[in-house]
């Protein structure tokens, strides 16, 4: 199937390598186009899909210029979190091209994400280096991960192994706010409130006392359900601090936790709904030291704590069934070293992790524990040419050992034009529930290995063609080891076991233009071919084909943005589904008042407008509803 797109997207790379010359005569707009604003300039019209950030840390864990990554890359930043009025990570990723996810989210619901069809137990999803997985499951909650403190979210579609370890499918990080340097004090208050009780209220304070920077964020997100036996309640918050110890020394503090109470939905087919809670607080402490001009050297502690907690009722009767309890606490250190010799940025790191979790299903306590030692270079000897190897071995207690190479070549022909290509071999380690779970079906296999993947991707991002911004991008990710499930008597027990291969390959599409007449487009298209090579037949429940479409109109203090999303599911096992319907939101921001030292806005959102079904398991999806606010920045 790869070989369909690769030859085509080969040519056209080809072509753009040698744009100046063949498009030379082209045709392109007068100065009497009319713009929302002056004529973009080539650096303007590159970084126009990544924000005001042109610089990422996720690929090789230090802060680099985006034209020099080779990985597949997307980045969201505050403001365009803000212009969805988001409320959560899942409202966020629902909208990346090349992230799949089922449409159980609205208000923290549970939702799973996939990166190019790659399941959420293979994605690995961070904030402040501290992974949110958990470990019995691998499972990261990010329904229930607000957005305020959020200042981007960096996403690496594809393994990054090489650089985060267990991270087959790819990584998602966040990077939370720091306090605003530039003033003693300043800060923001928000307050929305919709149909169903729905409310969302936030604060934050953030500013500058002597060489302390200081962020604080609190919010409180309310819902009774849109569907039955959804209510929600959850409060959240977060605070970094930043001391300048001298001018080349500093340290940074962060906390954050969450409090969740939900309805967690019904599942009519066994007569039982679920009543969940969950806690979430983590903290990190971070020492920098610049010890020299070409040299530096970090050094991190952290920790976190989940807690988990399903109660499974008779539907009608609210007779208790079974309980769910799980309990992790982990606790990590990292060393990370940046040096920079002429032409050369070399990264040294280790990094430890000792996890434990206490949970139903499990007997007793179990242990994850997990070593690292990293290396990575960003070779720049040639101009326009930045080349990537990068090399992590890593040793976990559960599933031995593992050596993840990769290697990257970022070419850029022209000042509007990068090319990429980038190889690795990565891995995921089987979670504690794979390995040890019991459970009323299962049998421990303590003889699980990781699951292995060699991964190929290649791809062009340009604005070559007049005021667009394009991005094409190919995969291939040939998985072997992957961990399916066996029986293992005739009494219906099964156990998890290394014995599938599958292969996932595709290409993802970005469309963006410019401001014209002060409306800009984009668009976003995703195709995932998944197999299991051994039965060659398609894998189940995977979003074969996702479509983003969306529309921004900016004027005079108003802002109004539409965004429709619509997924096929390939094999689907679950018999009520519905795939067929593009959802479609608004939200539309106007600003009130603004002097010198305080801005003010109304917003109004309209949620799935033309009140379409989308959903893939028997959970459906809201309706149409409405939500509308304000938000003070002073």
């Amino acid at each position: 199937m790869i070989s369909r797109f690769f030859w085509p997207l080969a040519l056209f790379l080809v072509l753009l390598t040698f744009s100046d010359k063949l498009f030379a005569g082209s045709t392109s707009f007068d100065d009497s186009t009319t713009f929302a604003d002056s004529t973009p300039t080539d650096e303007e019209l590159l970084s126009m899909y990544f924000g005001k950030e042109a610089t990422v840390i996720t690929p090789t864990r230090y802060l680099k210029p985006i034209s020099e990554v080779a990985e597949n890359m997307t980045v969201i930043t505050s403001d365009m979190i803000e212009e969805m009025n988001a409320h959560t990570l899942a409202e966020v990723l629902n909208n990346v091209t090349g992230v799949q996810m089922d449409t159980r989210l609205v208000f923290g619901n549970y939702s799973d994400v996939s990166l190019q069809g790659v399941g959420y137990q293979y994605v690995r999803v961070l904030i402040d280096g501290v992974t949110l997985n958990d470990l019995g499951n691998n499972f990261a909650r990010i329904g229930d991960i607000p957005v305020q403190n959020i200042d981007k979210i960096e996403i690496i579609k594809g393994p990054a192994s090489s650089s985060w370890g267990s991270s087959l499918g790819g990584v998602i990080n966040i990077i939370t706010k720091s306090g605003n340097s530039s003033v003693k004090a300043g800060g923001m208050l928000s307050a929305s409130y919709g149909e169903r009780d729905s409310g969302d209220f936030r604060a934050e304070a953030g500013g500058k006392v002597s060489s302390l920077d200081y962020y604080i964020y609190s919010g409180h997100l309310h819902s009774s359900g849109f569907t039955p036996n959804t209510l929600y309640d959850g409060d959240s918050f977060y605070t970094k601090e930043n001391l300048d110890i001298t001018d080349k020394v500093n340290v940074v503090y962060t906390l954050g936790y969450d409090n969740i109470s939900r309805g967690a939905g019904n599942y009519p087919r066994v007569n039982l709904s679920d009543n969940n809670k969950f806690h979430n607080f983590f903290s990190t402490l971070t020492l920098t030291d610049s010890i020299s001009d070409q040299a530096t050297l970090s050094l991190g502690a952290r920790y976190i704590n989940q807690y988990q907690n399903d109660r499974y009722l008779k539907m009608g009767s609210g007779v208790l069934s079974s309980e769910y309890t799980g309990i992790d606490n982990t606790k990590g250190a990292t060393v990370n070293l940046v040096w920079k010799p002429e032409g050369h940025t070399l990264v040294f790191g280790s990094e430890y992790d000792d996890g434990s979790t206490k949970a139903t299903g499990m007997n007793g306590v179990k242990n994850l524990i997990k070593s690292a030692v990293f290396t990575n270079d960003t070779l720049s000897v040639v101009k326009n040419v930045y080349i990537t190897p990068g090399l992590r071995f890593d040793n976990i207690n559960t599933s031995g050992s593992f050596l993840s190479p990769s290697f990257g070549i970022t070419y850029k022909p022209a000042a509007n034009t990068t090319i990429r290509f980038f190889v690795t071999r990565g891995f995921n380690a089987p979670s504690l529930t794979d390995t040890y779970g019991t459970g009323i079906s299962y049998v421990p296999n303590l003889n699980l290995k990781v699951e292995k993947v060699w991964s190929y991707q290649t791809g062009i991002e340009t604005t070559m063609l007049q005021y667009v911004w394009l991005k094409l991008n190919l995969f291939r990710h040939d998985v072997s080891d992957a961990i399916t499930y066996v029986p293992v008597d005739t009494n219906y027990h099964y156990t998890y076991v290394n014995e599938a291969k599958q292969r996932r390959q595709g290409l993802e599409a970005e469309i963006e233009t410019v401001p014209l007449y002060n409306v800009s487009m984009n668009s976003g298209y995703s195709f995932v071919d998944a197999t299991d090579l051994l039965t060659q037949t398609r894998l189940a429940d995977i979003g074969r084909h996702t479509l983003d479409i969306g529309a921004r109109y900016r004027k005079d203090g108003l802002m109004a943005l539409l965004q429709g999303h619509y997924i096929v599911w390939d094999n689907i096992d679950y018999k009520t589904y519905n795939d067929k319907a593009f959802i479609f939101n608004l939200n539309v921001i106007k600003q009130l008042y603004q002097n010198k030292n305080v801005k003010a806005e109304t917003f109004l959102t309209a949620h799935n407008i033309f009140n379409g079904s989308q959903n893939l398991t028997s959970t459906k999806n809201p309706g149409r509803w409405f939500e509308g606010g304000v938000r003070f920045n002073f």
